[in-house]
């Protein structure tokens, strides 16, 4: 509390202080360095990728993801099934306390399925996270041609 105090005295607003407030930015979620794949004609589906970093106490769960360009958004993983890349859909995943999860090309990312409209690169794509604690958090994912180990078949 001796930040909020000191903040007060010198006039400073708490939302000023609180950017400053390493102690808090730490327990929380976050969403870092978000992408999304920009699509080309005809394309039904993208995907999202981003870091997402768990700087709570106790370990959270991904319930449910949302994006309003897309009719469903889930959480799939990338595995080698007898020499083919396959998808699959990935209903839990723990993130413990301090750890970060990657989501990207080859691994655990963000599907966007049943595209309302195509993703344009440069576009913003929104996506929102609902964690096992609660918490929801939405991030906004930079729409791209090339991500760095994406491979255009999916």
């Amino acid at each position: 509390m001796a930040h909020t105090a000191a903040a007060a005295q010198n006039g400073h607003s708490h939302s000023h202080s609180h950017a400053h407030s390493k102690e808090h930015s730490k327990q929380e979620l976050q969403l870092l360095n978000a992408s999304a794949r920009a699509t080309k004609p005809g394309m039904s589906s993208s995907a999202a990728y981003m870091t997402i970093q768990n700087g709570t106490h106790e370990a959270v769960q991904i319930r449910s993801l949302s994006s309003p360009v897309a009719k469903k958004t889930e959480l799939h993983t990338t595995e080698m099934n007898n020499g083919m890349m396959k998808m699959r859909r990935v209903d839990n995943i723990t993130i413990k306390p301090g750890d970060q999860l990657e989501l990207k090309p080859g691994g655990y990312h963000v599907m966007l399925m049943g595209l309302k409209k195509p993703i344009a690169t440069n576009s913003k794509v929104p996506v929102t996270i609902t964690f096992s604690n609660g918490d929801k958090k939405t991030v906004v994912a930079h729409a791209m041609d090339e991500i760095k180990g994406q491979h255009m078949a999916h």
